[in-house]
């Protein structure tokens, strides 16, 4: 398992190429573009196997806590990926026509939708952490 220091060190890298491709759309060729995403599809895939093996490592020590929550994850990332395709299809087919302040208001759409899944991490970091320390507490001392 990624212990957290590592797991924050990678959001904040995030942070900053999502600052990084958000210069590239005003600078670079659509090539050069398509091979951006195409890059960020391939490491959200990597991240979701790692995310699925954790959860098994986390699966075999028991629980049926642990159980539930990797079924979540995966009824999530298959619809994730279903929701990707079909909103690539959807942006380019509404975007075709679009205006800049349109094209905006998606962008400014799609950024507010990832800050609000990285808080809700965020908050489950903060929440797993409080538990944690909370179980440690309430363990009689022998």
């Amino acid at each position: 398992m990624t212990p957290l220091p590592s797991n924050i060190a990678e959001l904040q890298d995030l942070a900053k190429r999502i600052q990084e491709d958000a210069e590239a759309v005003r600078t670079e060729a659509r090539e050069k573009l398509d091979a951006r995403r195409e890059g960020i599809r391939t490491h959200l895939t990597e991240r979701m196997d790692r995310l699925e093996s954790n959860l098994q490592k986390a699966a075999e020590k028991g629980g049926q806590d642990f159980l539930d929550f990797r079924e979540k994850v995966k009824s999530d990332r298959q619809r994730l990926k279903d929701k990707l395709s079909e909103r690539k299809e959807a942006y380019k087919a509404f975007f075709a026509d679009a205006s800049d302040e349109e094209r905006q208001l998606g962008a400014a759409i799609a950024i507010d939708y990832a800050i609000a899944t990285v808080q809700q991490a965020r908050l489950a970091v903060l929440d797993a952490v409080s538990d944690r320390a909370e179980a440690r507490t309430a363990q009689p001392v022998a």
